[in-house]
């Protein structure tokens, strides 16, 4: 009797336990379909601000006046492809027209409002370029460190890019308030703080010279690397010393073609605003070699203090030392080489 009323008590609990374990089974699966699908919908339902769609369409209706960054093209169609350039804007012009998407359905250019051809939009500025106070030529700098790009040559204004060591950039100019204005390689320009910095970096990484004419000491970071030169000519004489050859004319060949040859070393360094290009060990003298032409190189070397003769040799009792201008095959590493030997 007893195992009948228990059987009898569980089966009204397993009664009412099952719809309980459908319902929250229900509910689990009901949330779960909820934050995966519809959250999102709900999200962006409420009182938002005006979408970029918005206010990209009421962009493109407004007539303004924009200023151009780089010299640009104007073209007869807003598209870089099969278009014809009709002409070209000088840096800092104003112009006045609407924006107008491109062609290709993504790119937004500026139509003139004479109707006479297209801007890309990427090379226009609501503001005017600042002055350049200095023309840098487009000249190409690695970046040697982690470096930040501001829309603006003023932190201010927003960043622009960020971009990692070994990165190349293209210098337009240095602004007054010392700020490197580079090109963009999809349009228009940014700017480099520290401009001053940058361009005594512009040959690469900075290093010390602590050049010595009495002992042909460059320094500690030029003498390790003249030290590993040494380390490669020992290793090179020693195996040449313990080849086999299968006679003396042989021998005599294989010793000549190394004998009194230079070696050199490319370099990418920078010295008080100087381009470090390369170093040479030669048979009894050595050699640093720079980008810069001698009479920059001497400047700098007499602003450190040394004396040099109206022909670039420098003091000194038992070498010979001076900054000349590279020949030979030095032409080929650099403009200057200060040399320093026998």
């Amino acid at each position: 009797m007893r195992d009948k009323t228990k059987r009898a008590q569980e089966g009204q609990v397993r009664s009412w336990k099952r719809p309980v374990i459908a319902l929250v089974a229900f509910l689990v699966i009901a949330i779960v379909y909820f934050w995966l699908f519809l959250a999102d919908d709900f999200r962006s339902s409420g009182d938002q601000p005006d979408s970029g769609i918005a206010k990209s369409e009421a962009q493109y209706a407004a007539s303004r006046q924009l200023f151009a960054v780089t010299e640009v093209n104007i073209r007869d169609r807003p598209t870089t492809e099969d278009s014809v350039i009709l002409g070209k804007l000088p840096r800092g012009s104003a112009v006045t027209g609407t924006l107008k998407m491109g062609m290709d359905g993504t790119s937004s250019w500026f139509e003139l409002a004479d109707g006479k051809g297209y801007i890309a939009d990427i090379n226009l500025s609501e503001t005017q370029p600042p002055t350049i106070a200095k023309e840098l030529g487009n000249k190409i700098w690695i970046t040697d460190q982690a470096t930040d790009i501001w829309t603006q040559p003023d932190p201010a204004g927003g960043l622009l890019d960020r971009v990692k060591a070994g990165t190349s950039l293209t210098l337009f100019g240095l602004t007054a308030n010392n700020y490197v204005e580079v090109k963009i390689s999809k349009g228009g320009v940014g700017y480099l703080a520290d401009g001053a910095g940058i361009l005594a970096r512009l040959g690469g990484k900075p290093m010390t010279i602590s050049f010595n004419p009495q002992s042909c000491s460059f320094g500690n970071e030029l003498d390790a690397e003249f030290a590993k030169i040494g380390a490669r000519l020992r290793a090179q004489w020693t195996e040449l010393e313990s080849r086999e050859f299968a006679d003396e004319a042989a021998r005599d060949k294989a010793y000549a073609s190394v004998e009194g040859k230079s070696t050199y070393v490319k370099l990418q360094r920078s010295f008080e605003g100087l381009s470090i290009t390369a170093i040479a060990q030669h048979y009894e003298a050595q050699s640093v070699y720079f980008a810069d032409p001698p009479a920059k190189v001497i400047d700098v070397f007499r602003r450190k203090g040394f004396a040099i003769g109206r022909d670039g040799t420098l003091p000194s009792t038992d070498l010979y030392a001076a900054i000349t201008p590279t020949r030979g095959e030095g032409a080929a590493y650099g403009k200057t080489d200060l040399g320093c030997g026998v």
